[in-house]
């Protein structure tokens, strides 16, 4: 078993362990009911990079907004304070993290996988009638970033993981388990946690695996739940070879939704995750 717990292994990784000062100011201001649209496009707006890859975002088709918008606090009036919030948040990390070195991880394959399960959960969302589409995406997109947390500060330990999960036919989470005392899901949890995100993003990450207790969160974390199931089907992390569609039946009831809108889900799924990545991923 690991001698770290989940809080001093994020002690012990300075870059995934912090992020630009920005994210907390975006944090403060869309929680504060004083707070006005200007004042959230005003710090959107002192990250000039920031601001031109989200109004490249909500002018792109993937997002979806109708006419051209010229100015961050046109988009943030348009897309909403929260949606605008969370798909900042999506480009600050992606941006800080996407040439993160490691051998124990492609992070194209990485990022990959967590955008199918992004793009999912945001369609899964959509069709269980949520509006606040962006805080699912971003739960999806973060599901796994206690991997990348485990894979640079315990390279040995996550080696050893991967290996006992795949001569054991084991789920990598269980395998963490076993040789960590935690998993990935935990870690991830934590680290939005001592990042300031909302809980409900935490739950979310920390529950994708395991459901836990329903009244936490729930809906949330059944949604990513399924998302991270149809990620393993279509594009798999680097620790899974391609697997069948397997999720808890009772995430479905939890999400408000049912297996006869999967077809919905699955369909362009490929195209939507390449839309997704060339706002995002590739222009990071």
């Amino acid at each position: 078993m690991g001698a770290l717990s989940t809080e001093e292994l994020i002690r012990q990784s300075p870059r995934l362990g912090s992020l630009p000062d920005i994210v907390g100011e975006l944090n403060a201001a869309a929680d504060d009911p004083q707070s006005s649209v200007t004042d959230l496009a005003a710090i959107i707006s002192r990250d000039p990079a920031l601001s031109a890859r989200l109004l490249a975002i909500v002018n792109s088709p993937w997002y979806g907004l109708r006419g051209e918008v010229a100015d961050i606090e046109r988009a943030v009036s348009l897309a909403g304070t929260q949606q605008l919030r969370f798909l900042a948040l999506s480009t600050v990390i992606v941006r800080q993290f996407t040439n993160l070195p490691n051998a124990l991880v492609t992070m194209d394959t990485f990022w990959k996988h967590s955008f199918t399960c992004a793009v999912a959960a945001r369609a899964l969302a959509e069709s269980s009638g949520e509006r606040d589409l962006e805080r699912h995406f971003l739960g999806g997109l973060l599901h796994d970033i206690g991997s990348l947390l485990i894979y640079t500060t315990l390279p040995s330990l996550a080696k050893e993981a991967i290996l006992h999960a795949r001569s054991q036919n084991q789920p990598i989470y269980q395998a963490e388990q076993l040789i960590l005392g935690f998993d990935h899901a935990e870690a991830g949890g934590a680290l939005l946690r001592h990042w300031g995100l909302p809980e409900s993003l935490a739950a979310a990450v920390e529950g994708h695996h395991e459901l836990g207790d329903p009244g936490h969160f729930g809906r949330e974390k059944a949604l990513v739940h399924l998302a991270n199931g149809i990620a393993n089907a279509i594009h798999p992390s680097n620790t899974l070879f391609r697997q069948p569609l397997n999720s808890d039946p009772a995430a479905w009831e939890l999400a408000g939704l049912d297996t006869d809108q999967l077809d919905a889900t699955l369909a362009s799924m490929d195209e939507r995750v390449a839309k997704a990545m060339g706002v995002f991923y590739f222009a990071a």
